[in-house]
């Protein structure tokens, strides 16, 4: 059976956004995709109406964006779909076009490489021009239609979720200090302090930045002013006996006679800050803190979220607000993922170019003055879009002190050799603003070979995204941005360890039809393209060595290496990131012989930390599956020194046996344990539109790593069968109801967005039966085929139910998830 599924949020979007000047477009599209194949490629329709009052000649073209697909069309169409680059396309006339009439359409067929599991897959962003020349670009008013998503979204087994919900147990209790991530002790003492709107703080001068931010979260967050004298009082203290050798350990007294916080560092009364202020989650005002004594520590000192905002752009406020509620869950790094095919976001003095031309994306047939459009869809170069947008150096700056105030460490990345159109677009602009007047100048920061013939496809669909590293230009470019950005820090009075140069995805023959290349692998006796990838580390090293500076990289850069490159790179990376762990690719072994090799390594897991991947296979839940789905369960099942048991179900959904996932498989060494550094969440922003959307990624998913980053080895580690699985779901049950009673009303509270899990289905005995993982939460279904709304009928029991389409949502706090549908129910059953 068939589920017409149309997008009209987006239509209605772009429709809204039109400026006056849209009226005038004289043509409307509609998109449809229709999941039959050709040859293991999809069909898609596009139907183009004429809606002026004139003929419309073969001088026109129409653009969109969408994620990379090859494409193929018979011939003899009117109209043609063509790739301009990566995830940019347009539709032009053909020579069998023949002059549109007022009020007529032209439909043409098309196939492509890759489906549409689900909306984020769909064009987006369709723009009209009347001629080649043409810079005055108009939005065309199009409409998505989709018979069918290219995932199983019928057969999503609602079953197995009903199943899995129906484990976590919402009966559960919660004490006072029951937060997350959880405390490593708490005993807990009689009786209880009361706060209704003041507090008084007293702190040691050390600690004065802490006790600023402190009184600044009781207030707006919870309404408790700092005054001089209350029935209360906390005081910061320095702690004088180390419960433990992690730095960033605290204590927490909470009696009658007041509340102590006390560290051996400002980080560490921080920390015991943060956990104050979870006390107060989920409760409002006349406040009840039941006195405890808490001891507390992280097991791993790298917990941290890796943001992209190169793809797509995270403005300066709105980091600000992530760093925030990050640093409330106790998270210490934040890797800012600053450049990459799609963009350049961080000011680099003297290199203008960087950003005037490559931090904006609009309508253009050269990219003289900007990039492509990509994947937000939008192309006004000048706009208030995801696609621009960088960070001044003032803003950067300012942006590492605000995080350093709240202990987090902020590393830069500049994604190279690969991942780098963005900057050879820019220093492209450079070479032909100066070679009339200044070829020095020109040939300076020079980043491509102009013979250069290689013939290549990046893992984006990048035909042309990487720096030629035997160009000596190409080391003056990242000499000068290196020392740049290393220059930001010292102004922010911080020091720099390391920067993070990517090292990530360069496709296979990239640099074999370059003469300058060729020539330098006959100088150097260079046998491949891999010892020339190492030549450009080689060089990046000593760069960054002179500067004082370790490097970081993707798993790339200790992939394959001779042992005597091994021996030479462990000395000088500061960790490696390894984030290709699927199971059935092979790669779960990656991270374990990594750091068997004597790197330190920061965990990944993309099956468990890729946020960006979608939250399920319903067609609106937006992201991407490449490597599966996320959820908060999935990063909550994560174990940093037990990563085989980490993936409980494979890429197809189906449950893993843990208690035998690590058999046959690469053992983490006991000496290379002290190797695992910590754990990080990614959030790559080729699906991201807006702030609301980095939050609906990010929260809750990044609670199972808020836990597991404090809580590296829970009681369920260690067990096997049945007693492993009920462990596991006991964990997973407190998981939840602090989620449910404590995480989403602080998000609430914040005006933060977050996702809530859909409903899981039975049937059994024509009996209907509907469950979330949610403690009060509220669902409501339809029989009729309706959307469920918040007056339709709420479920409370198990109903006899012959319906053919039953539908149901949750519905929790101001928010409601995406809706689970079942169909073809039949009294047979």
């Amino acid at each position: 059976m068939k589920v017409k599924f149309t997008n009209l949020l987006f239509f209605l979007i772009m429709l809204s956004s039109c400026s006056t000047k849209d009226t005038s477009c004289p043509v409307s599209l509609t998109w449809q995709f229709n999941n039959t194949t050709k040859e293991k490629f999809y069909e898609n329709s596009i139907t183009v109406k004429n809606e002026s009052s004139h003929s419309l000649d073969r001088n026109w073209a129409i653009y969109f964006t969408q994620f990379p697909r090859r494409m193929n069309q018979d011939k003899g169409a009117q109209l043609r779909v063509e790739e301009i680059n990566a995830n940019f396309f347009k539709i032009v006339p053909t020579e069998d076009y023949t002059a549109l009439a007022p009020g007529d359409s032209i439909q043409i067929t098309y196939y492509t490489s890759s489906g549409v599991p689900n909306v984020s897959h769909q064009p987006e962003g369709f723009y009209w021009t009347k001629n080649k020349e043409d810079q005055s670009p108009l939005h065309v008013p199009y409409k998505i239609e989709c018979t069918q998503h290219s995932t199983n979204y019928e057969h999503i087994d609602y079953n197995r979720i009903y199943t899995h919900n129906e484990r976590i147990d919402k009966k559960s209790k919660l004490n006072n200090y029951d937060i997350l991530p959880s405390v490593k002790k708490a005993i807990k003492q009689e009786g209880q302090v009361n706060i209704t709107h003041e507090i008084a703080l007293v702190y040691e001068d050390t600690f004065k930045n802490e006790a600023k931010l402190l009184q600044e979260k009781l207030s707006t967050i919870y309404g408790i002013q700092v005054v001089d004298s209350s029935s209360t009082t906390i005081k910061l203290t320095h702690l004088n006996a180390p419960i433990h050798k992690n730095r960033e350990q605290y204590k927490l007294e909470v009696s009658s006679e007041g509340i102590e916080i006390s560290g051996i560092n400002a980080h560490g009364v921080f920390n015991g800050c943060q956990t104050l202020l979870a006390l107060f989650k989920g409760q409002t005002a006349p406040y009840r803190l039941e006195c405890v004594s808490i001891e507390d520590y992280p097991d791993l000192v790298y917990r941290g979220q890796m943001l992209d905002v190169a793809r797509n752009f995270t403005t300066i406020d709105n980091v600000k607000k992530l760093i925030d509620i990050l640093a409330s869950y106790k998270i210490n790094v934040l890797h800012l993922h600053l450049t990459d095919d799609e963009g350049w976001r961080i000011e680099i003095p003297g290199l203008e170019e960087l950003t005037s031309v490559s931090a904006r994306r609009g309508h253009t047939l050269d990219e003289s003055n900007n990039l492509y459009p990509s994947y937000d869809g939008a192309f006004d170069a000048n706009g208030a879009t995801t696609g621009n947008g960088y960070y001044t150096k003032a803003e950067f700056i300012d942006l590492l002190q605000y995080a350093t105030a709240r202990h987090i460490r902020v590393i830069p990345e500049v994604d190279c050799p690969g991942h780098s159109r963005a900057a050879i677009v820019a220093m492209n602009a450079r070479y032909n603003k100066y070679i009339d007047t200044d070829p020095a100048k020109a040939k300076e920061y020079l980043l491509c070979d102009f013979e250069d013939k290689s013939e290549y496809r990046s893992a984006q669909a990048y035909t042309d995204n990487v720096m030629n590293v035997a160009l000596p230009s190409t080391y003056t470019f990242i000499d000068k941005v290196f020392s740049e950005i290393a220059i930001m820090y010292q102004e922010a009075g911080l020091t720099l360890p390391s920067i993070h140069i990517g090292g990530d995805e360069v496709p296979k023959g990239a640099w074999l039809g370059s003469p300058l290349a060729q020539t330098l692998m006959q100088k150097e006796n260079l046998k491949d393209t891999k010892q020339l990838s190492e030549y450009f580390f080689q060089k990046a090293i000593t760069l960054l060595a002179q500067k004082g500076l370790k490097f970081d990289g993707w798993q790339e850069v200790a992939l394959h290496n001779p042992k005597e490159i091994d021996k030479e790179l462990t000395q000088v990376v500061d960790a490696v990131y390894c984030w290709n762990t699927v199971p059935e690719y092979h790669s779960d072994i990656i991270p374990y012989s990594i750091a068997n090799n004597g790197y330190k390594v920061v965990l990944c897991n993309v099956n468990n930390f890729y946020l960006d991947l979608a939250y399920s296979p319903h067609p609106e839940e937006r992201g991407l599956s490449w490597a599966g789905y996320v959820d908060e369960t999935k990063a909550f099942s994560m174990l940093p020194f037990s990563i085989y048991k980490s993936a409980r179900t494979k890429l197809n959904g189906d449950s893993v046996q843990v208690d035998f996932a690590d058999e046959g498989k690469v053992k983490l060494q006991k000496e290379a344990q002290e190797n695992i550094l910590g754990i990080q969440a990614q959030l790559f922003s080729e699906t991201i539109r807006s702030q609301e959307w980095v939050e609906y990624y990010v929260f809750p998913k990044i609670l199972g790593l808020v836990e597991r980053g404090w809580n590296a080895h829970p009681q369920w580690e260690y067990l096997k069968g049945e007693a492993e699985r009920a462990a596991y779901y006991e964990d997973l049950s407190s998981f939840y109801k602090r989620i449910s009673t404590k995480e989403f009303p602080y998000l609430n509270s914040i005006k933060a967005n977050y996702r809530i899990p859909h409903a899981g289905i039975l049937l059994k005995d024509n009996m209907l039966y509907l469950n979330s993982p949610l403690t009060g939460a509220i669902i409501r279904y339809t029989t009729d085929g309706t959307e469920p709304n918040a007056k339709s009928e709420q479920w409370t029991e198990p109903i006899k139910c012959l319906a053919q389409t039953v539908k149901a949502k949750v519905f929790f706090l101001n928010k409601e998830s995406v809706t689970s549908t079942l169909h073809a129910f039949s009294s047979k059953k």
